[in-house]
């Protein structure tokens, strides 16, 4: 079964539209056309825009939209859900009509209290005027300094409350970073896909082994990929290419942001927070890629030999 993404170029390439055409019907920037099409969800501002790209995109290389955001669910990352309205309108009115209440009955009765209030401050300030006049010039000088300095570190604690953003937790799939070519993957979900990438200009050799057996080897050619559904008892996952130019790695639909290095190279991911690197042993594991809880496989290469291992 075709991606969403070659799903929309297959439907653009039909009828006979460019990249350029469907930016300039849609508004949406061709470096995200490319990105929906490669899978590459990552690239794209967030995770509300992929859907809403995509139902652009299939509008206009006529596709439904939403059936095929129905179709391929599992491939698409999930928006976050929106906040949830404890108070419906009427709730708020009728809030509303009790504050404004309250407030007038505190106002009737602290208003004598305000008014004596004032009239304390009105004498202190006749008073300080009054000091103010018999001392000297040097000491209000002094006195002004001391209030313009309170009034500035004031504002300036103020100024740096306001400004302090506001810390977001991180929603959908998580990579970090634990040394060279190592990661750690989180809140990976439903969306299990992991995708290899061979280069635009060369074929590469790879292998893939999970939990430290080695589950599938295999010569991509140019600008091939092959993808494969991670099982719920998969903790590491190790991708090695014989060489590394121009490859790539998604998973859950993000792209693993390793540094090739134009020669073989190796990239661990561990999955969840308890994932540990195991080598690999050279075997593959039927319990991987049979049971429900295992790995399903599946590679878009024409050679008959990838396509017979993909089916099983």
């Amino acid at each position: 079964m075709a991606d969403i993404g070659e799903k929309l170029r297959e439907a653009r390439e039909a009828k006979g539209l460019s990249i350029a055409d469907v930016e300039q019907a849609t508004k949406i920037q061709s470096r995200y056309l490319i990105a929906i099409e490669h899978d590459e969800f990552d690239k794209l501002p967030g995770d509300f825009y992929v859907r809403a790209f995509i139902r652009q995109y299939a509008q206009i290389v006529g596709l439904d939209g939403k059936e095929l955001l129905s179709d391929y669910h599992e491939d698409v990352p999930a928006p976050a859900p929106d906040e949830y309205v404890e108070n419906d309108i009427d709730n708020k009115s009728e809030e509303v009509r009790q504050t404004t209440n309250n407030k007038r009955e505190l106002w009737q009765q602290y208003l004598p209290r305000v008014v004596a209030g004032l009239a304390f401050i009105a004498v202190m300030l006749g008073v300080y005027v009054l000091y103010a006049k018999l001392t000297s010039g040097n000491d209000r000088k002094s006195d002004n300094e001391n209030q313009v300095t309170v009034s500035s570190q004031s504002a300036k604690k103020k100024q740096t409350k306001q400004t302090q953003p506001a810390v977001k937790k991180p929603t959908g799939v998580v990579i970090k970073r634990l040394a060279t070519n190592q990661f750690r993957v989180l809140n990976l979900g439903q969306n299990r896909k992991l995708v290899v990438r061979a280069g635009a200009n060369q074929a590469v050799f790879a292998v893939v082994a999970l939990n430290g057996v080695t589950n599938y080897q295999a010569t991509l050619a140019a600008n091939e990929k092959h993808t494969m559904l991670l099982g719920t008892n998969v903790q590491s996952v190790v991708i090695s290419f014989g060489y590394d130019q121009g490859t790539g790695i998604s998973i859950g639909g993000r792209r693993v942001p390793y540094q090739p290095i134009n020669a073989r190279n190796s990239i661990t991911l561990l999955i969840g927070n308890k994932g540990n690197v195991s080598q690999p042993t050279g075997s593959t594991s039927s319990s991987q890629t049979q049971t429900s809880s295992g790995v399903a496989s599946s590679s878009s290469s024409s050679s008959s030999s990838q396509s017979s291992q993909s089916s099983r």
